[in-house]
């Protein structure tokens, strides 16, 4: 049997503030991530056998 999963704990005061200014920064991949990524894709697509 699986065990419970606990409740996420709430952030409060300073950890709040800082999980909000991490969310808000732009963090863009970069050409090579993005490259790598399509490639993967790509492969995966090409392996189906069904349309889309």
């Amino acid at each position: 049997m699986a065990k419970p999963i606990a409740p996420t704990p709430v952030l409060k005061g300073e950890a709040a503030i800082d999980f909000l200014k991490e969310l808000s920064k732009n963090k863009k991949a970069s050409k090579e991530e993005t490259e790598r990524v399509n490639k993967g894709a790509d492969r995966i697509q090409s392996m189906l056998t069904f349309t889309i």
